[in-house]
């Protein structure tokens, strides 16, 4: 083999083997400046769920409810799926004289006692609903006290207005106020649904409410 020859191949064997190993840097190179790439692209996939959190303005529209309602709403308990008005009123101490000076006032009131349901109601034509008058210890029902002295003693009575008329008891709060003071004046203290003392500063706002309404 001429020498010249020889020497011609090995350079182009030699010339062939560098091009591989300058192609095989090139790719290795690429692979390691595009490998960190996924870990950044994970760390911004993570950080797309916080976005979110500031979503808490939905709690804010919860807040401008509490406005005009609020007198009313504080009496309010779900009893049997039915939106009721409730005030309870328990007395001091109870026995035979409160037991007589409540079935008095409930004969006042011009009460109808159900024997059924062991209930008093009391209907207000003016007013435009009707009160329950009812016992404030389960199982809420009332002995006919009105029949004399010989019935169980009264802790206490829970007043109830039926949530459909509730118009009528926010432009009327008369006959619900009255009649609550009247047994709390027997020797008692009035409280709300949950079981809260009603002072009669928030009375009195009920009654505001009315006339603001009215006008």
């Amino acid at each position: 083999m001429d020498p010249v020859l020889g020497v011609l191949i090995v350079a182009g064997v030699a010339l062939l083997l560098a091009m591989v190993c300058l192609v095989a840097f090139v790719k290795s190179r690429r692979r390691n400046e595009l490998g960190p790439a996924p870990p950044a692209q994970a760390e911004a996939g993570a950080a797309t769920p916080a976005a979110p959190a500031p979503s808490s303005s939905p709690s804010q529209e919860d807040k401008p409810e509490a406005g005009p309602q609020e007198p009313m709403h504080r009496f309010q308990v779900v009893s049997s799926k039915e939106i009721k008005q409730c005030l309870f009123v328990i007395l001091d101490w109870p026995g035979l004289d409160t037991n007589r000076r409540l079935a008095r006032l409930l004969t006042e009131y011009n009460a109808h006692y159900d024997p059924q349901l062991g209930v008093y109601t009391i209907r207000d034509p003016r007013a435009g609903y009707k009160l329950t008058i009812a016992n404030s210890s389960p199982p809420g029902t009332l002995p006919p006290i009105h029949e004399g002295d010989d019935q169980p003693t009264v802790q206490g009575v829970s007043i109830l207005i039926h949530f459909i008329n509730k118009r009528s008891v926010a432009r009327n709060p008369d006959t619900l106020i009255n009649i609550t003071q009247a047994i709390a004046a027997i020797g008692g203290h009035i409280l709300d649904a949950e079981r809260n003392a009603v002072s009669n500063e928030e009375f009195e706002a009920l009654r505001h409410q009315a006339q603001t309404m009215s006008r």
